[in-house]
């Protein structure tokens, strides 16, 4: 008997009863109905940690590393990077083809960051910075910059935000680029040796992983969550993700089960970080449940993709709110006068430069068909694998 036919029969009598991911997810389409307000949510809780370090600075925040709130703060970024695993999952197996998979990638990601880049590097820096604009040009740092389109991190601009509570620095939430890109390398690899499309492969080399890390941990403490988690451990949730999507029909959507995993990822986190064995599972399931919930329906919020560009353009804008209004350098207010702010702008990149620029993977030619599989279970209905694979 199939592990998920045994874990759903078991599921349908007594308190874990309820529908399976991969269920909720065929009734609407192939596609989790609450993952947009999922990524919308994600976004608001890395922009509100951020009014922190922008009103305060990072040492004048410090406490929340320690204080009641910290788990929250320290799962967002992995959830995250959980979710991304889970969704490309489909969009790969869709497609089963490197090469689509790497274009669409790259047709979500760059042509936004790009914007982003450019208009802090060509706009903001020359409006703000306190050095003359011929010194702000021929500094290193200015071309330096534009290395971030390509993954090469760099935080500062000459002269720009330097008097700031968190000195110096245009976008903090870049630094999550180079844990993201390779985690496509990761993906990349597993779709050329072919894990990545059976279930028990990919299941077995998550379990490796795991056991490395681990005993990594155990002998380094390298991993110990410190304030939040390091690139290293944002790829293993993307992978966890993948895995979470493989095993979609065998995961029970229960509240009971939701709550307990709430419980358990808040204990966990609050303990030495050798537990992070059982801990991703957990936050996984609070990733998985929250997608497959039906949230009400906001006509703005789901006009569009906007959980990127919040995410990629907030930082200068609230270092900008706190340049320009110190009157204004409370938490709360950063974050309101932000979230509006960022909300405008992430409305104009999802309309003017993301979707049109998603349309061109209609034109990808000679996309390879499904190839079937004995141990992937995916049989979505086409209108999903096109939804899917424009928002993936």
């Amino acid at each position: 008997m199939k592990p998920a036919i045994l874990i759903n029969r078991y599921a349908t009598a007594g308190w874990l009863s309820g529908p399976s991911a991969k269920q909720i997810m065929d009734e609407h389409g192939g596609a989790g109905p609450g993952f947009d307000m999922v990524r919308i949510a994600l976004s608001l809780l890395v922009i509100l940690l951020h009014s922190f370090h922008t009103a305060y600075g990072i040492p004048a925040a410090e406490y929340l590393a320690t204080g009641w709130s910290h788990p929250i703060w320290a799962a967002t970024l992995p959830i995250f990077f959980g979710l991304s695993g889970f969704l490309v999952s489909g969009s790969a197996l869709r497609s089963r083809s490197l090469r689509v998979f790497l274009t669409f990638r790259a047709l979500r990601i760059f042509p936004a960051l790009a914007v982003e880049i450019s208009l802090s590097a060509l706009i903001l820096g020359p409006l703000l910075t306190t050095v003359p604009l011929g010194e702000y040009f021929g500094d290193p740092r200015f071309l330096r910059y534009f290395g971030n389109i390509i993954g090469w991190i760099h935080f500062e601009l000459p002269g720009v935000f330097e008097q700031n509570p968190n000195p110096g620095i245009v976008n903090r939430s870049l630094w999550t680029l180079h844990p993201e890109l390779l985690s496509y390398v990761l993906m990349a690899g597993l779709m050329t040796v072919g894990w990545v499309y059976s279930r028990w492969k990919v299941t077995l080399f998550w379990i490796f992983a795991t056991v490395v890390l681990a005993g990594y941990n155990l002998m380094t403490a390298k991993l110990e969550l410190r304030g939040i988690y390091s690139g290293g451990i944002l790829i293993y949730y993307f992978l966890t993700g993948i895995v979470a999507y493989h095993w979609r029909d065998a995961i029970v959507i229960n509240w009971r089960l939701f709550v307990a995993a709430l419980i358990l990822s808040y204990v966990l986190m609050r303990l030495p970080q050798t537990t992070f064995i059982v801990l991703p599972l957990t936050n996984v399931y609070i990733m998985v449940y929250l997608g497959m919930v039906r949230f009400p329906h906001v006509k703005f919020l789901q006009s569009g993709d906007y959980s990127y560009g919040l995410y990629l353009y907030a930082f200068p804008i609230q270092q900008a709110i706190v340049q320009f209004f110190p009157g204004f350098r409370s938490w709360w207010m950063v974050f309101i006068l932000a979230v509006l702010a960022t909300f405008c702008v992430a409305w104009v990149s999802w309309h003017a430069i993301e979707k049109p620029t998603l349309k061109l993977k209609r034109w990808m030619q000679n996309v390879p068909k499904p190839i079937p599989s004995t141990t992937e279970p995916v049989d979505e209905p086409a209108s999903a694998q096109a939804s899917e694979a424009f928002r993936a």
